[in-house]
């Protein structure tokens, strides 16, 4: 899952949290709404530099507005990078176009559900409740789920509020509630998502890049990266892109990669139709490390 996101933001996100040490805020564009308050800031922004959330006009976020289901699952399938063009047909009978392809999405993942067999909603307001089940099962925060104070914890949303109250991501509304039935308002939906993302969300960082053969790229990464990725896990969330003299760009493909003990170094093996022989361009890694190759053949002057 986060894969896809990471591919569909790799050449602005991962630049601006590669300079940025994960503050997005700190290099994002900034955003024109006047009722948005320094703790939604950083998460509005973030979500406004992708283009990934609207404001309820030009110069309003609507931060102090309940929201509505449609539009949290429009926000959460684009952000996930889901495919709203294409997912099968949920059934639910009371989609309109704007919200349908992304609720589909989300559906076909196994993320949202309706309110009745048929029907999703979409006018109805998101209770905190739904919210704590829709960041749940989008990041898989299970493995950090812990008992509660919360009284009101109870029924189909306990296991997703104690995987929230496990992780640190949000709090209760009081010591004792979690306000499991009260509807979200837009900013703390912005925020709850922004939260989720930056805990969950591992990213490896290429500091340096060299091209060994056609077929072999190294990646030394910034920092050792966690145990609970595999090589191949590691690999795939970095997006390597190739650009050839003519016009023309390429994803680079791998088929096998090998980790270096101390887990800081990362060799790619590209595929047979991502061979850089008998080419030359330039590569890029996340947008970034830009590399130069030559595999041409040699000319052989003739006399």
């Amino acid at each position: 899952m986060f894969t896809s996101i990471k591919k569909l933001l790799a050449t602005s996100l991962v630049a601006i949290l590669a300079v940025s040490a994960i503050v997005p805020s700190a290099s994002a564009a900034e955003h024109q709404f006047t009722d948005v308050n320094p703790s939604y800031d950083e998460a509005v922004s973030f979500f406004y530099e992708y283009e990934l959330i609207k404001g309820t006009t030009t110069t309003t976020f609507g931060t102090d507005l309940n929201i509505k289901r449609g539009d949290a699952a429009v926000i959460l399938a684009n952000t996930l990078g889901l495919d709203v063009e294409g997912a099968p047909s949920a059934g639910f009978k009371d989609l309109n176009p704007r919200v349908k392809g992304a609720v589909d999405a989300l559906a076909d993942a196994g993320i949202i559900s309706g309110v009745t067999k048929d029907t999703f909603g979409p006018d109805q307001l998101l209770s905190r409740g739904a919210m704590a089940k829709l960041m749940n099962l989008s990041f898989e925060l299970e493995e950090y789920a812990e008992p509660t104070p919360f009284t009101d914890a109870v029924g189909v949303f306990t296991p997703h509020i104690e995987a929230l109250y496990g992780s640190g991501i949000t709090n209760g509304k009081t010591a004792t509630t979690f306000g499991t039935n009260d509807p979200i308002k837009r900013g703390e939906f912005a925020n709850l998502l922004y939260n989720t993302i930056m805990f969950s969300f591992y990213m490896p960082f290429a500091e340096s890049a060299e091209i060994l053969t056609p077929t072999t790229i190294e990646i030394k990464m910034e920092e050792a990266a966690p145990e609970q990725y595999s090589v191949t896990d590691l690999a795939e969330m970095f997006y390597i892109e190739a650009f050839f003299p003519n016009g023309s760009v390429k994803d680079l493909q791998f088929v096998g990669t090998s980790l270096s003990e101390d887990r800081t170094t990362l060799v790619v093996e590209l595929s047979a139709d991502s061979s850089l022989a008998g080419k030359k361009g330039k590569i890029e890694i996340d947008g970034m490390n830009e590399l130069t190759f030559d595999f041409t053949a040699p000319v052989v002057e003739t006399k």
